[in-house]
Formats: C-alpha cells, sequence, structure tokens
C-alpha cells in the first residue's frame, strides 16, 4: 500500500500521514478476502467451544440435582436409592438416616427436644409449646427452654422478654430508613436489639434492608409521653413486656394513631390501673384486626373520643369488665369501623355523657349491639349516631330518656336492615333538625313519632326520604310551625299508602322539592292546608307517583307559578284534583289534561 505525502511550505510543524488520499496496492482486494475468511472460521471455532462449555454445565448441574452429597435439614439420602432426597419421617427432625421405608432420627431442629424410647429418638417437641420465637434450645427428654433466643432471659426454664418491648417492623425497600418509636421519645431509648445485633442510632432513625425485621426495644418508664408509636407506619407487630405491669401511665392518647400496617398488640403484660384518657388511641389502624384490652382499668377513664376511629379491619374488641364510671367523651370512638360484627357495652356507664355524635358511624358489618344500658339523660347530640350501619337488624332504645337532646339528624341514616324502631320514650321539644333522621331506613316497615314535639324543628329535609317499606307513619303530634325546609321529606317512600298531614303549618316553609316524589303506593294526597304560594320550590313535587288519582291543592293560586313541572309520565292519565280556581288549572293542564277538575272557593 503506498501513501502520499503532504508537506506544509507555510510552516514547520510536522509531516503527518494523510489517509484521505491513500492510494491502494493491485493485491489489496484478494488480501482483505483471505482475512475474511479466516476471521469468521476463527468465529466459529470460538462458538462452537463456548456452546460445548455450556452444555457440559448443564449436564453437571443436571448430575449434582440428581446425585446430591447433602440434603437441606430435615432430608437425607437413602442407602438404596442415593439419586433424590428424602424427608425424615419424625416431625421436626433435623438429620436421620436409613431407608426411604425406615429412617432413624438422630437430633432435632433447634427448639424441640429428643424423646427417647429404648434409646431410640421416637419423636422431636417443640419447647414451650408456642413460644418457640423465644426457647431457642432445651434440656433433653425435658420440656424445658436451657438457652433463649436473642431479647430474653432464662428464668426457671422460662424464657421472659428482657426488653420493654418487642416488635416487629417491615421495610419495603433495601435501604429505607425507618423510625421505630415517635421521635418525641427518642430520650427515651437504653437500648435497640436489631435481628440480634445491638444498634445504637441517636436520631431514631434506623436504616433497614427490605424485609421483615424483629426488633428490641428497652425504655425508660419513668414519664413515658403517651403517642410513643404515634405514625409508626413501618410497624407490624407488638409485645409488650412486664416492665408495663403497674406501671404509671395517665393517658394512652394517640399512642398507636396512625399505625396503619400494625395488624397486631399484644396487651397481656399491660396492666394498667391509673390511666385517664385513651382518646385517639388506635386512631386510623386501618389494618388492625383484633384488640384485647382486657388487662387495662378503665374505671378512671374520663375519654375515648375517637379511640378505634377508622379501623377498617377492625373484627373484635375486648374490653375489660369494669365499668367506665368517669367517662365523659365518646364521639367517634367506633367510627369507620366497618368490619366489627358485634359489641357488647353493657359495661359502658354514660350517665355523664353529651356528646353520641359519629359514635357507630360506618360500622357496616355490626350486626349485634348491646347498648341496652346506655343512659342518655344528659344526651345533647346524637347525630350521625348509627349512620350507615348497614347490617344492624334491630335496636334497643325503648329506655331512652332524651329530656336534653338537640341534635339528632342523620341518626338513623342508612340503617338498610332495621325492620322497626321504638322511640317512645325520646323527648324532642329542643331539637331543631330532624334532617334524613330515617333517610335510606330501607326495610323500616312502620314509625310512630306521635310522642315527638317538634315544635323548635327548623330542617325536616329527606327526614323520611328512601325509606320504601314504609307503610304507614303517624305525624299526628307534628308542630311545623318553624320548619323552613321540606325539600324530599317522603321521596322514595314507594310503599307509603296513606298520609295524613292535616296538621302540618307551611308558614315558614321555602322549599318542597321532590317532597312526595317516587311515593308510587299513594292514591291521594291532601294539601289544602299547605300555604303553596309562599313556597320558593315545588318543582318535581308529585314526579314518580304512579298511583296518584285524587290530589287536593285548592290552597295553591299559582300566581307566582312560572313553568314548573308537578308531575311526570308517570302519573295516571286520569283522576281528581282539587284547585281553587280556574286560573290555577291553565297552569297545570297541560301535565295533565285528561284529569277531572274540582273548585273550591276560598275565603
Amino acid at each position: 500500500m503506498e501513501f502520499k505525502e503532504e508537506n506544509d511550505e507555510e510552516n514547520d510543524s510536522p509531516q503527518f500521514l494523510n489517509f484521505d488520499n491513500m492510494t491502494p496496492l493491485k493485491n489489496d482486494n484478494k488480501e482483505i478476502k483471505i482475512k475474511d475468511k479466516l476471521s469468521l472460521r476463527k468465529k466459529l471455532i470460538i462458538s462452537a467451544i463456548l456452546l460445548i462449555i455450556i452444555i457440559l454445565v448443564v449436564l453437571i448441574i443436571y448430575y449434582l440435582n440428581q446425585n446430591p452429597k447433602d440434603c437441606e435439614s430435615g432430608y437425607f439420602l437413602p442407602v438404596d436409592s442415593k439419586s433424590k432426597c428424602q424427608k425424615c419421617n419424625i416431625e421436626n427432625c433435623d438429620k436421620c438416616s436409613g431407608t426411604k421405608e425406615s429412617n432413624i432420627c438422630s437430633s432435632c431442629f433447634l427448639n424441640y427436644f429428643p424423646f427417647y424410647e429404648n434409646n431410640i429418638l421416637k419423636s422431636c417437641n417443640l419447647c414451650e409449646v408456642g413460644e418457640e420465637d423465644k426457647c431457642f434450645s432445651c434440656e433433653e427428654g425435658k420440656n424445658k427452654c436451657s438457652k433463649c433466643n436473642d431479647g430474653y432471659k432464662l428464668e426457671n426454664g422460662q424464657c421472659i422478654l428482657n426488653y420493654s418491648f418487642k416488635a416487629i417492623y417491615y421495610s419495603d425497600s433495601s435501604e429505607k430508613n425507618v423510625t421505630l418509636i415517635n421521635y418525641a421519645c427518642k430520650s427515651k431509648i437504653k437500648e435497640v436489639l436489631i435481628d440480634g445485633e445491638i444498634k445504637n442510632e441517636k436520631n431514631n432513625v434506623y436504616k433497614l434492608g427490605k424485609g421483615y425485621h424483629t426488633v428490641f426495644i428497652l425504655l425508660d418508664l419513668n414519664s413515658l409521653p403517651s403517642y410513643m408509636f404515634t405514625s409508626c407506619q413501618d410497624i407490624k407487630e407488638i409485645y409488650f413486656s412486664s416492665q408495663f405491669n403497674n406501671i404509671e401511665i395517665i393517658s394512652m392518647d394517640n399512642m398507636f394513631q396512625n399505625c396503619n400496617s400494625l395488624i397486631s398488640i399484644d396487651f397481656t403484660n399491660f396492666k394498667i390501673k391509673n390511666v385517664t384518657s385513651l382518646e385517639n388511641m388506635f386512631y386510623n389502624c386501618n389494618s388492625l384486626k383484633n384488640v384485647n384490652i382486657s388487662n387495662i382499668d378503665i374505671s378512671k377513664v374520663t375519654s375515648m373520643r375517637n379511640m378505634f376511629f377508622e379501623c377498617k379491619e377492625l373484627e373484635n374488641i375486648e374490653f375489660p369488665n369494669n365499668k367506665t364510671k368517669e367517662l365523659i367523651f365518646i364521639e367517634s370512638m367506633f367510627s369507620g369501623c366497618s368490619s366489627l360484627k358485634s359489641l357488647d357495652l353493657s359495661n359502658f356507664d354514660t350517665k355523664q355523657i353529651s356528646n353520641f355524635q359519629n359514635l357507630f358511624n360506618g360500622c357496616k358489618d355490626l350486626t349485634s349491639l348491646n347498648i341496652s344500658n346506655f343512659d342518655v339523660t344528659n344526651a345533647v347530640y346524637m347525630n350521625n349516631m348509627f349512620k350507615d350501619c348497614l347490617s344492624l337488624i334491630s335496636l334497643d332504645l325503648f329506655n331512652y330518656e332524651t329530656n336534653k337532646l338537640q341534635q339528632i339528624n342523620n341518626i338513623f341514616t342508612g340503617c338498610l336492615k332495621l325492620t322497626s324502631l321504638n322511640l317512645s320514650s325520646f323527648k324532642t321539644d329542643k331539637i331543631y333538625s330532624l334532617s334524613e333522621t330515617f333517610r335510606n331506613c330501607k326495610s323500616l316497615i312502620s314509625l310512630d313519632l306521635s310522642n315527638f314535639n317538634t315544635e323548635n324543628v327548623i330542617y325536616m329535609d329527606y327526614m323520611f326520604s328512601g325509606c320504601s317499606s314504609l307503610i304507614s307513619i303517624n305525624l299526628s303530634s307534628f308542630n311545623t310551625s318553624k320548619v323552613q325546609q321540606m325539600k324530599e321529606l317522603f321521596s322514595g317512600c314507594s310503599s307509603l299508602v296513606s298520609l295524613n298531614l292535616s296538621n302540618f303549618n307551611t308558614q315558614k316553609v321555602s322549599n318542597i322539592y321532590l317532597m312526595f316524589s317516587d311515593c308510587s303506593s299513594l292514591t291521594s294526597i291532601d294539601l289544602s292546608n299547605f300555604l303553596i304560594d309562599s313556597i320558593s320550590s315545588v318543582n318535581n313535587l308529585f314526579i314518580g307517583c304512579s298511583n296518584l288519582t285524587y290530589l287536593d291543592i285548592s290552597s295553591y293560586s299559582f300566581s307566582s307559578f312560572i313553568s314548573y313541572q308537578l308531575f311526570d309520565k308517570k302519573i295516571p292519565s286520569e283522576g281528581t284534583v282539587v284547585l281553587k280556581d280556574e286560573n290555577a288549572k291553565n297552569k297545570i293542564l297541560n301535565q295533565i289534561p285528561k284529569w277531572k277538575f274540582i273548585y273550591k272557593s276560598q275565603d
């Protein structure tokens, strides 16, 4: 190959080869072809060698799997067939030998002790049955621990928790910073043992690898803050030691608040006598399934407000037998406990409580509720108390004397399965709102509210809306002189066959929109005493009244009527309507053209 050289006459810089002007030799093409063939041959040889190596590795792995030299704990190679590991016949046996049919155990797993008969190991039994996480090993032939696992100490053959508490934490990433207890309690930490290794982080933040971690923490229990685990979102399980037995804790407010991964708490050794407040204790612990606080003396507790708020997975609560003699605050205690199926609160002394609002709101699976001993003589607020208790079949409220009651709106809203209610002892003379009181009580058949004093009620909107099984309502005692809202009062009462509203005074009512909508079983409605002219919203008043054939709206002059739609296509084609005069007829003729019109003169 020849090269041309170019000289730079204008400067003295070194001369370089210019590859752009390279001129190939005559035999260059032949040499390139020869080199390509040699390169291809080398590649084929290398590929063949690599393929042979891969096949050999696969064969070796297969051979080793078919002819293992060692088996994992609990398995052995039978002398009559060394091709595959077999499980030892004795359960929890660590090492054994023999044939497939007959093999002899020589040692047990840790935390199990061997039982011998005629010098032959017959079984491997658990040390301290049910506590295998505590005992490391035990004495041969005895169900007695000889060595404990990390975090426990040996006392008379028993393994006792050697720290203030044990907890299981879960990290969802390889290097996650986890706060073990609330930051405000970090000064109380004396020692931390994580997965068998003592740690000491001054800022109370520990870097944990992905997965579950066993943590033991020793605390200075003097004047321990109540919010010890608040917002510890990585904690899964907690086991308290006997160090918590009879220590002085006045408040347990917010103790586990927002521990939304917590599934289990063992209060067996948590025996507290002088606690006065349990407010927000398990607030938003929405993974917790069972709570047993039977060891906690609640006789001096004054507040249980929001105690189990939004514990959505909670299925069972065990309370102590002693009474709540000092209890004052209880609102929203079980609100959002949608998985609770039964509650026995017969030991609750409630005579000092004024606010019961949202107490069982959202307890969707609750089928059994014992509150027959509730004293509500000082109750002022009961709004939303049983709201959305979808599965509740019955309620015993017969002895409820509510002399101070002011609010009960939404009290039974969404109680879909309630078939009856006895409210004969309810005193309602101070109540100003009955909004949505029985809304969507779809199974309620009858209601006797003849004892209700409604002289101070302002709001009645949606009061019976959606009570689709309600056949009759006794409203004979209702005084509506101050009522301003009656919107959808009876909407959706599709089984209601009769309704006496002759005592209704509507002089202050501004809204009766959809008041009788979808009352498909009503055949007649008498509103002759209704002062409809003063009402601003009467639209869709009778839509869905598919069996209505008699209507008296003779007090309505339609003077302010523009284009309100009172009826829809479901209204029967024929019927009788009593009107004030012919002018009123002209306003609604196009909606019920075939009906008979009767005019009533007004004084």
